[in-house]
């Protein structure tokens, strides 16, 4: 696909003008759509959202006098997004191929692939690879800001797995990127949104035998009498590479709504490897148990309630090094009070993520921070999920009260806070750590006029 540069568009250019000044340089199948409407492409959240006035379908557009975000699943949350109804939105939906080699051990995928899109696709070719844990999100999205996901204790994070990309740069040319570019490759590979628009990526993947490539997984219940003891379990757990670990305060949805502790325990392997890794949650005392085997291509099957798109989501996260129970109590209160006092917000919820970080010690070479790699054992995130506007003071408050609690464990208060899951308003620092600096050289060489300054903006 040959490389075009993009033409000049007013900066006040309504959707008719658009069409007739970017549709001429479109690759062929692309499209253009002045609907304004947010079906045309739907977010995970209408919480500070983008709104565009005109959808662009394309493989590859850089536009030179409009704001302009490229997105594919929708999922990001942060508040950093400046986009409005006379700026475009490039939808990378309409470019989704995934195709494999003969070895089986590279995947090249387009940026419009989700991750339920690449898991079927490797589930058929007998292979693993290492994705984002709710099948909605968009593939590369997750990779390119670090890329968590159930097997990176295996793999090491979403950037390690990535060989080469298709970048299309500031000055609106495709180009290929891999470890020879070495700046760019390592800007690239945990703050990719400030350099290009990703078209495609080629990754690792791992031959698996279907008989094979299964996991045990499942939740397990817990009264909320259990937290302090559920939350010691955790701290303690010594994580091997076949391992993670989840933890949610959730309601169990209607009639009720009862608000409920849940672990969620995830073993590469068999049902009696999985409950003999995990005997320390057992003997916390579940009431309930829901785990069995299942194959890789339905491990993300629980997550779908997740993936709802719509509502208004503000979501808030944090990353720090141990589990303190008298913390967790304290997000339990919050959480049920905020329930409670708020009916409408009772889709609500608390994540925690656990990850075995033997494999990404190893594997450096990458802008993510070094700390996402050693002293971060836990993600923590929540989200208020409600639809009326009105509430959004109170689930902001609620959100950044439970940010405290995460960020008072230990001496975490200026921790590292991933990227994917922060807020927006954490300073760079926070989400890229030490390497701030560096980017910012890097970013004044690709991207002089600060282009690409949506997500967590370097310029």
């Amino acid at each position: 696909m040959a490389a075009r540069t993009a033409a000049w568009v007013k900066p006040f250019c309504d959707g008719i003008c658009v069409a007739q000044r970017l549709g001429p340089l479109l690759s062929k199948g692309a499209s253009i759509n002045t609907s304004h409407l947010s079906s045309v492409a739907p977010r995970w959240s209408e919480f500070h959202a983008p709104r565009p006035g005109t959808v662009v379908n394309v493989r590859f557009c850089n536009l030179y006098s409009l704001s302009f975000l490229a997105q594919n699943g929708g999922n990001g949350w942060a508040t950093t997004f400046k986009i409005g109804q006379k700026d475009i939105l490039i939808d990378l939906r309409g470019i989704r191929r995934i195709t494999f080699n003969n070895q089986k051990n590279e995947v090249t995928l387009q940026g419009g692939a989700i991750v339920s899109e690449v898991v079927a696709a490797a589930y058929e070719n007998n292979v693993q690879v290492l994705t984002g844990n709710c099948n909605c999100i968009g593939a590369l999205g997750a990779v390119l800001g670090g890329g968590y996901g159930r097997l990176m204790g295996l793999y090491g994070f979403g950037v390690d797995n990535l060989l080469s990309v298709t970048l299309v740069t500031a000055s609106g040319v495709s180009v290929h990127v891999d470890p020879r570019n070495r700046a760019l490759w390592w800007a690239l590979r945990g703050a990719g949104p400030n350099f290009g628009i990703v078209t495609s990526a080629t990754m690792k993947a791992y031959p698996t035998p279907k008989d094979e490539n299964i996991a045990w997984l499942g939740a397990l219940i817990y009264p909320p009498d259990k937290i302090e003891a559920l939350v010691l379990a955790f701290d303690k757990l010594k994580l091997t590479p076949q391992m993670a670990a989840f933890m949610y305060y959730a309601t169990t949805g209607p009639p009720d709504f009862t608000p409920t502790v849940i672990a969620f325990p995830f073993y590469v392997g068999s049902e009696q490897e999985g409950k003999a890794a995990f005997t320390s949650l057992y003997a916390v005392g579940p009431i309930a148990d829901m785990t069995s085997v299942l194959p890789y291509n339905e491990w993300n099957v629980g997550s779908a309630p997740f993936c709802a798109k719509g509502d208004r989501k503000p979501s808030f996260g944090a990353g720090f090094s141990q589990m303190e129970p008298g913390t967790w109590r304290a997000i339990w209160n919050e959480y049920t009070a905020f329930l409670k006092k708020n009916p409408g917000s009772r889709s609500s919820y608390v994540l925690l993520e656990a990850y075995s970080l033997d494999k990404a010690k190893s594997l450096q070479g990458s802008s993510l921070p070094s700390a996402l790699r050693s002293s971060i054992r836990f993600n923590g995130v929540v989200t208020a999920w409600y639809d009326d506007p009105a509430l959004d003071a109170a689930a902001q408050a609620f959100g950044s009260r439970m940010r405290d609690l995460w960020r008072g464990i230990g001496n975490t208060r200026k921790n590292t806070t991933y990227i994917n899951f922060a807020y927006g308003d954490e300073s760079l620092e926070t989400v890229y750590g030490e390497n701030v600096a560096r980017l910012k050289m890097i970013k004044k060489v690709y991207d002089p006029l600060g282009k690409f300054n949506q997500w967590f903006p370097l310029s």
